[in-house]
């Protein structure tokens, strides 16, 4: 309570008190007043003036005055009748310690108070609610290349370029993966005739990839599928033509990269597959042939991106 902060220093109860008071009665306030001061009803300081304290009902509130030795009133207070008789007691106690402390210089400063009462805790309801930022958007990691490559189909070995490119999260392993491949031409033998048919193929192919990084060095694995514009020609016969077609396929394959800032080398191996039969006929010599349906290709090249 404010009153008793403000006594902390002060206090004595009175030697005389008395008045009509029920709640609280003077007996109460007499008892509250030697547990605030630790002098009992009756002592006097040595050199201390003698007051007297009335305690009296009025309208339902109690009305505290203190009057000198010789019968000038000193100090009147109104106390609204609230809470118990014990808790008013209190009240008038501090309130009759508080005058005594400021109207009689000589009583000692011995109050004792009792403990503050302990902060309320907190209820589970009033938990305190943070805001929780959400993560930063990572950048993907993307690259784009191109390569030399070796094709190797029927035994023969042919160069060519690719044009290769992948893309992926920052945080995980699983992307995207696409390159185009293009070689020179590949010689055929139809029957007898040695060379007889000259092929070449562009091939897109596309797919999901799995990466594995360590510091600047990664790995990936891709696969998907293939789609080819394949070119035939005929070549030493005494009428030659040419054909274009469409072929499907699928591949699989490995890459390994070296990164530094944003540049990266790599080598990587792909085996295309084309499966049905793509049959090779000379209309008129009665020569046929079989086109490899295998293709393997060796590429090495140099890629510009943003690496983990």
């Amino acid at each position: 309570m404010i009153a008793a902060v403000m006594v902390l220093w002060l206090a004595h109860p009175l030697l005389d008190l008395g008045g009509d008071s029920v709640c609280p009665a003077p007996a109460e306030v007499r008892d509250r007043l030697a547990q605030l001061s630790g002098f009992n009803a009756g002592e006097t300081p040595p050199g201390s003036d003698q007051h007297q304290a009335y305690l009296s009902s009025k309208d339902g509130m109690v009305h505290v005055e203190l009057v000198s030795s010789d019968g000038r009133r000193l100090a009147q207070r109104t106390l609204d009748r609230t809470g118990s008789c014990a808790d008013l007691a209190e009240a008038v106690a501090v309130v009759i310690s508080t005058w005594e402390a400021e109207f009689n210089p000589n009583v000692a400063t011995s109050v004792t108070l009792p403990p503050p009462a302990p902060p309320p805790r907190p209820s589970p309801a009033a938990a305190e609610v943070k805001a929780v930022q959400p993560p930063p958007n990572r950048p993907q990691r993307f690259d784009v290349g191109i390569g030399l490559l070796a094709s190797i189909a029927g035994g023969e070995v042919v160069p060519g370029a690719t044009l290769a490119a992948s893309l992926s999260r920052r945080s995980g392993h699983l992307g995207l993966a696409a390159a185009l491949s293009a070689s020179s031409t590949h010689s055929q033998s139809l029957g007898s005739l040695t060379g007889a048919a000259h092929w070449t193929r562009v091939a897109l192919a596309a797919g999901p990839q799995y990466r594995v990084s360590r510091s600047a060095s990664m790995l990936d694995f891709h696969a998907g599928g293939v789609i080819a514009l394949l070119r035939v020609e005929g070549v030493g016969l005494p009428s030659t033509a040419s054909d274009s077609s469409a072929q499907f396929g699928m591949g699989a394959g490995l890459r390994g990269l070296w990164a530094w800032n944003s540049a990266a080398g790599w080598i990587g191996l792909d085996v295309l597959v084309y499966p049905g039969h793509d049959q090779l006929d000379v209309g008129g010599l009665g020569a046929s042939g079989q086109l490899p349906r295998v293709e393997v290709q060796i590429a090495s090249g140099l890629s510009l991106g943003r690496f983990p």
